[in-house]
């Protein structure tokens, strides 16, 4: 396999990790795979929008078996906790976008996906803003991965 193809097959598999998605893989990409930065956003990106269907695709059967796991059920009222603030200062739609955007643990793809099956939204309307805010994130990871690995990193060695 061409190492480009398999470059790319690695940064999508590490952001489809819930948790990691593109605050993980995106500077993986740059740093240890040495990818173009342009490849690597793009690849990424892509991979973190992906998430959004998947999840609608799969969410009734997979939230069945996940109802069953006390964390399970900790984890998603964590998450309505933690996003009411956000939810309550922006609106919905813009809040969830802006729940998504933050590149932090605990928001993302998978989260603000779980947010919008809490809150019960239209799924189109909800697969809009997480994508919004999925574009945000790979937007600010960029940057921080390039002013880290250009920038910071090239002084210490």
């Amino acid at each position: 396999m061409p190492i480009l193809l398999k470059n790319i097959l690695y940064v999508f598999l590490v952001t489809l990790i819930p948790g990691v998605e593109v605050r993980g893989s995106l500077p993986y990409a740059i740093g240890v795979l040495q990818m173009p930065a342009w490849q690597a956003l793009l690849v990424a990106t892509l991979a973190n929008l992906a998430i959004v269907p998947l999840f609608f695709l799969l969410e009734k059967p997979v939230l069945a078996v996940a109802m069953h796991w006390g964390w399970f059920r900790r984890y998603r009222s964590r998450v309505a906790e933690r996003s009411r603030g956000t939810l309550a200062r922006y609106g919905i739609f813009v809040g969830l976008a802006v729940f998504v955007a933050i590149p932090l643990p605990g928001t993302g793809a998978y989260t603000g996906c779980i947010l919008a099956e809490l809150l019960r939204l239209d799924r189109r309307r909800a697969a809009i803003a997480i994508s919004l805010g999925v574009v945000g994130a790979c937007s600010i990871v960029f940057l921080v991965s390039m002013g880290v690995i250009r920038g910071v990193l090239a002084r210490w060695f």
